[in-house]
């Protein structure tokens, strides 16, 4: 198959929590960590068949990190809702059980949005009076 390889290095912190989850997990399954892993967990890198007359490597890799946020979306609607796991099995039944857990997946993320947007004090002053306390 034709295609090319997009990568970007990750930033500093990236790269050691994820040598730090490698070793971990290395060390869970007693096993040593192969150094080409750590050295490939440096990027994020992205096989595409996109042509790169059309598509730049930045533009493959900001594509996949959109795609990536949906998923993240999807995954999070799924844990929400319970969407893993349709029951139903006539077609009218299986969408009307499809669009409501869909409703509440929407409807608790608008709360959780609407719910950090709201100072927990009840006023917009709180951080001109805070003071430590330790």
């Amino acid at each position: 198959m034709a295609g090319r390889v997009c990568a970007i290095r990750k930033t500093r912190t990236a790269i050691e929590q994820a040598h730090r989850k490698i070793r971990e997990k290395a060390r869970d399954e007693s096993r040593p960590v192969n150094p080409q892993t750590l050295e490939y967990a440096k990027f994020v890198t992205v096989f595409t068949t996109f042509p790169e007359a059309e598509f730049s490597a930045r533009e493959v890799l900001e594509w996949y990190r959109l795609r990536w946020q949906i998923e993240l979306v999807f995954k999070r609607f799924k844990q929400i809702a319970s969407l893993g796991h349709l029951p139903k099995y006539d077609e009218q039944s299986a969408r009307a059980w499809l669009y409501g857990k869909l409703l509440v997946a929407l409807l608790t993320e608008k709360l959780v949005q609407h719910a950090n947007a709201l100072s927990p004090w009840g006023y917009d002053g709180f951080w001109t009076h805070a003071q430590s306390v330790a």
